[in-house]
């Protein structure tokens, strides 16, 4: 549950219930990645608050964090203010009702189920195989989307610091021919509790990237707001769109809210501290998209550190970040692979089953020891099945090369789905008869909110990736950044000669 990307996405986050053949493995994973409970007194009685808090917030703020100016741009100040506050709430009141049903859910539960309740056995208790699906279906759709995101930030990131360092122009197929296989190697790790320490590393990154917009704009002077060129009300519907799906992005942690709660100290604490997150990431998020926004103006790009002009240290900060998401990718892909690597264990074991059965009296199940050969052949196995991940997320980031609209559409497909549409589903069909006419009215409204949203922002998202899928700079203009110092004092007057002022 380390992460910078827009969140959602941890090793503990999206888990699904493992079956009995990795439970064992499952069980050493999770130990390797929460404290370990006989590390000290405090770690026995579980995570504490601020733990808790702090994870939230990290998930919450990171790479997409980069591209809400972009999305203030594409829907204007008013909506895009107000808006992110309404999203924000929103989403902590859907996180509360995923407490709430896990509560009211638990009381069936032993103690040990209790601790590995997740999201994915709350939507089996409300729908059964059909709820399991939705969950898991739309955590790979996330994961893998956020890793697709991932590659892009860190191919434009890479390639603008290599080119500005070295003068010559690298093409961002050269530059995923590097870290490629790179990505494919780190997700074979057994074991990622090393990498954890990379996202507190990370954290004082992305902390110094966005003091540096900071300290950029301090140096320049805000010329859109003098030469009026900003937009205070959406300029289109489909810009609108856009910036649901990348705020719906930053707020989906959903998924990481269940198993918390389970390790917290003070459960009952939970519901404070999804308040204060709440606070927290929009006091963070939104001034800093605002900045930015107000800063570059209609030339504020998706990823708004494209918009500084060239520096050392900018180019090193660039590199920094993109190292730190290249240590956080395989703890991003991980749940992922669990799920698709659960389901085809499972149609593997079936098969086997009928095999062995005809051919001995006694067959081969699930508790029969595995040899080192039969070992290697499943790390083997599993090694390709995420090499094909991680080829399925790279496609998508060859296919939609804008981080902008990858995000975007990464949030309207697959974290509107878990945000706005199953929390209220499940919680209406688990405590329907312990709840009110009021509260089921207003549920009702968030899931059709949720649909809705979901159906008309994915739409816009997939007609502007094909729509305008061209998304990396060109050598000429890389350069002339690399090589610019201080050019707004330049371009003062044409710009607002450009916009009559």
């Amino acid at each position: 549950f380390f992460l910078l990307g827009g969140g959602r996405c941890g090793y503990i986050i999206m888990d699904p219930k493992p079956s009995l053949l990795i439970e064992k493995e499952w069980s050493l994973e999770r130990e390797r990645l929460l404290p370990d409970p006989s590390s000290n007194e405090k770690s026995r009685s579980g995570i504490s608050v601020v733990g808790t808090f702090f994870n939230f917030a990290k998930a919450s703020i990171g790479s997409g964090s980069f591209a809400l100016p972009w999305a203030i741009r594409k829907c204007g100040i008013v909506i895009g203010a107000a808006g992110t506050v309404l999203l924000g709430l929103l989403s902590v009141y859907t996180m509360q009702l995923l407490i709430e049903c896990k509560q009211f859910v638990s009381k069936e539960l032993s103690p040990q189920e209790r601790r590995a309740f997740n999201f994915t056995e709350l939507g089996k208790r409300a729908l059964g195989i059909p709820g399991k699906w939705a969950v898991n279906l739309s955590v790979v759709g996330c994961n893998l989307g956020v890793c697709a995101a991932y590659m892009i930030f860190i191919s434009n990131n890479l390639r603008w610091a290599f080119t500005c360092f070295g003068s010559v122009c690298f093409t961002t197929w050269e530059i995923y021919a590097i870290v490629l296989p790179i990505l494919i190697l780190l997700t074979f790790l057994p074991s990622f509790r090393w990498l954890q320490y990379a996202a507190y590393i990370g954290s004082v990154f992305l902390i110094v990237a966005m003091l540096v917009v900071y300290v950029y704009g301090a140096n320049n002077p805000f010329l859109p707001v003098v030469c009026s060129a900003v937009v205070y009300m959406p300029p289109s519907w489909e810009g609108v769109a856009l910036w649901f799906g990348v705020t719906a992005f930053l707020f989906c942690v959903h998924s990481m809210v269940i198993p918390l709660e389970s390790e917290m100290a003070e459960p009952r604490k939970m519901f404070f501290i999804l308040d204060m997150a709440c606070i927290v990431v929009i006091g963070l998020n939104l001034p800093f998209a605002l900045y930015g926004y107000l800063l570059f103006g209609e030339q504020t790009k998706g990823y708004v550190f494209e918009n500084l002009s060239g520096g050392t240290f900018n180019n090193v900060v660039r590199i920094l970040l993109s190292v730190e998401l290249i240590l956080t990718f395989p703890i991003v892909f991980k749940p992922a692979s669990d799920i698709v690597e659960e389901v085809c264990l499972s149609l593997a074991t079936r098969i086997n089953s009928s095999l062995t059965k005809k051919m001995s009296p006694k067959g081969l199940n699930e508790q029969t020891p595995k040899s080192l050969k039969q070992q290697a052949i499943m790390f083997v196995c599993r090694c390709i099945l995420r090499t094909l991940l991680v080829l399925v997320s790279w496609g998508v980031a060859i296919g939609i090369p804008r981080f902008e609209i990858c995000l975007a559409l990464v949030g309207s497909l697959t974290a509107t789905v878990l945000a706005f549409v199953l929390p209220p589903l499940f919680h209406i069909i688990i405590k329907w008869q312990h709840i009110g006419v009021i509260k089921k009215s207003f549920h009702i409204i968030i899931l059709i909110f949720g649909i809705a949203a979901t159906l008309l922002t994915t739409s816009v998202g997939l007609y502007s990736a094909i729509a305008s899928p061209g998304g990396t700079t060109s050598c000429d203009e890389i350069i002339q950044y690399c090589t610019a110092k201080n050019e707004y004092p330049k371009v003062i007057d044409a710009l607002c000669s450009k916009y009559g002022q």
